[in-house]
């Protein structure tokens, strides 16, 4: 029978700490441990090519988030004293990296966001290290996508092939790190890196090889198939810094949440991953692992803002929203949600959205209400993410083809102080006609709820709600809309 070691599904998650404290982890052991009095001076500067905004966020989530303003040359620098060798995250709009920071004077880096990690290359101190980690991840990257084709082997083959892979990486980088001479610390946390990756496949495993239906059939998974987990430790909000820690915790507790209301209600057919009951476990789950504030807040904040944007129903909004604020004691992140509930909760089908200004190409200012006649599909776009906004474009251009009678409205959301969208909209040729700006971005951003590329909705006369928050890419975006237009 399947026992999931200290998170099994049959046992209370809450046990896996007492176990954690007991054991308390060789393999993760601080790299603050061996260098205590050790810290460095160091000072970071970086070169962004094609920047998508003026900034960059570096943050280590050891006590350091700075906002650092990008010169007209797009460069930035700033100066650390004091500070611990590990890992730090580098955000720029929806693209985020770990970076080492170890022993030595002057990191320097360069990247085009055209290409944001190939392009992405050290100089200075610990270049080599950081240099390694870039293509690990590269690396990582590719291979995770070649194992989709391996989660049908058997539970112990499987297994195997993930150890293997994990040990192998180990080998490569402990000889790499003797023949270039890395740090201690990078070493230590570019092995946690290795190590979640591969742990991440062992959690995906049982939902790909056995499907949601027969998810309970993973009782049969081997003893030994979530061993490493007698010597994890999961509740330390410096891991945030390593990449490969977030697709790990999501993994497991997407794992864990769907074993336990499969055993609820009997089968896994009977589970809607999109559901209310599934969102509450994840949660309650979420709220086992972790009894840092910080982690337990991120990743129930995560679960809950995603339930938001995608659900439809007031009520359940409501329930998961009550659900969060029993986890959570962050009072501005326990705010933020719930104005975020309440701002999608009146978008519920059936009430009006905003009649909101749009700039019209020629820069003349519409009412959003002179261009939604009859039927109409408005997506949100920003020339920050520029794959989106062509992918989005070309979906929106096949569905204008087949159906004529719906009016697709783009909107932009880049700043309107800039030339970007006029920039964008001739670089990709995009419909003239049918492409707006929003006069006010801010205020309306937050009326509607929007991130740069999440919303698509519905509207009809006298811009009524049909569906806030539609996918255009989904299988059934044809039938969809078909049946809005046979009402």
């Amino acid at each position: 029978m399947f026992e999931k070691i200290s998170l099994s599904r049959k046992r209370n998650p809450s046990i896996f700490f007492t176990i954690c404290a007991m054991t308390y982890l060789v393999f993760l052991s601080s790299c603050e441990n061996k260098h205590q009095s050790n810290t460095t001076s160091i000072v970071l500067i970086g070169k962004i090519i094609n920047p998508r905004t003026d900034h960059v966020i570096l943050r280590n989530y050891a006590g350091i988030q700075d906002t650092l303003k990008l010169n007209k040359k797009g460069v930035f620098t700033k100066r650390y004293e004091g500070v611990q060798p590990g890992l730090f995250t580098f955000v720029h709009t929806n693209e985020y990296q770990s970076f080492y920071v170890g022993y030595g004077d002057t990191l320097r880096w360069r990247l085009n966001t055209k290409a944001f990690d190939e392009s992405l290359s050290f100089t200075g101190a610990a270049a080599k290290e950081n240099n390694y980690l870039i293509d690990l991840f590269l690396e990582i990257e590719k291979s995770n996508r070649s194992l989709l084709s391996e989660y049908q082997r058997e539970p112990s083959n499987f297994k195997q092939l993930i150890d293997d892979l994990i040990e192998k990486r180990i080998k490569k980088l402990r000889k790499a790190a003797k023949k270039d001479d890395f740090q201690d610390c990078f070493v230590e946390n570019t092995i946690k890196i290795i190590k979640f990756n591969g742990w991440s496949r062992l959690e995906r495993y049982a939902y790909t090889h056995y499907g949601k239906n027969d998810i309970l059939k993973s009782d049969v998974l081997p003893s030994n198939f979530y061993s490493y987990q007698h010597h994890l430790k999961i509740d330390d909000s410096k891991l945030l810094n390593n990449y490969a820690y977030r697709t790990y915790i999501t993994s497991l507790v997407s794992n864990i949440a769907l074993y336990n209301c499969a055993r609820k209600h009997g089968s896994g057919k009977a589970v809607d991953r999109m559901g209310y009951d599934y969102r509450k476990e994840k949660l309650h789950v979420i709220d086992s692992l972790f009894t840092d504030q910080e982690l337990k807040g991120l990743f129930a904040g995560i679960e809950t803002r995603n339930f938001i944007r995608n659900r439809k129903n007031a009520e359940e909004i409501k329930n998961l929203v009550s659900e969060f604020l029993k986890i959570s004691e962050d009072d501005a992140l326990k705010d933020n949600i719930t104005k975020m509930a309440a701002t999608y909760m009146n978008l519920d089908p059936g009430n009006k959205l905003p009649d909101f200004e749009l700039y019209q190409y020629n820069n003349k200012i519409t009412a959003l209400s002179a261009q939604v006649k009859g039927l109409g599909v408005l997506f949100y776009w920003s020339n920050e993410n520029e794959s989106y906004a062509l992918r989005i474009h070309k979906k929106v251009n096949e569905l204008r083809g087949k159906y004529p009678e719906i009016n697709f409205i783009g909107i932009n959301l880049d700043d309107p102080t800039s030339n970007v969208w006029h920039e964008a909209s001739e670089k990709f040729g995009f419909n003239e006609s049918s492409e707006f700006q929003l006069v006010d971005s801010q205020s309306i951003s937050k009326q509607l709820a929007l991130r740069n590329d999440n919303r698509s909705m519905v509207v009809g006369p006298s811009l009524t709600i049909i569906d806030p928050n539609i996918n255009l890419f989904h299988y059934q975006i044809e039938t969809t809309l078909l049946g809005y237009l046979s009402r």
